[in-house]
């Protein structure tokens, strides 16, 4: 397998915690990488954007490529699909992607516009993303006013 087969790989499976070096979004953050470097092809995990561990190192590149694939397989890959202060809009999306046969995971998080702010997190897992999409016109679905106060939905 080369490296673009197996980025569009990682992508028909949903996956989105990866990154390959000089394929698709370069990503340096709370990731495991696939990279060359010195000679040789390393997995590393990436915080922050530095390396904080390397978990594979090979001179050959099927043999990193393996490793990688089952790697990144064997980890669970969350996608945001509604970002919201309403727990209506929440209950929507949930009850319409559950009663498709997609499984969702709640994690909410405090707000901070007043002491009773509260933002509804809804999640999909893997592949299921691409089923959520197809059931919603806007994915992820995101507050106007968390848009306008900076709710970092690129760190969710």
């Amino acid at each position: 397998m080369e490296l673009k087969e197996l980025y569009d790989k990682f992508i028909s499976e949903g996956c989105n915690r990866f990154s390959i070096e000089g394929i698709g979004e370069q990503y340096f953050d709370d990731i495991e990488r696939l990279e060359m470097n010195n000679g040789k092809w390393e997995v590393s995990y990436y915080e922050r954007g530095k390396a904080q561990e390397i978990l594979f190192s090979s001179a050959d590149k099927q043999d990193a490529i393996r490793f990688y694939h089952d790697l990144v397989m064997k980890i669970q890959h969350w996608h945001l699909v509604a970002f919201t202060r309403s727990f209506d809009v929440f209950s929507s999306y949930r009850s319409r992607l559950e009663s498709h046969g997609i499984g969702t995971i709640r994690n909410d998080i405090p707000g901070y516009l007043s002491g009773n702010d509260h933002v509804y997190r809804l999640f999909v897992i893997n592949n299921d993303i691409l089923r959520a999409k197809e059931l919603f016109e806007e994915v992820p679905y995101v507050d106007e006013d968390i848009k306008v106060y900076g709710g970092g939905i690129n760190n969710i």
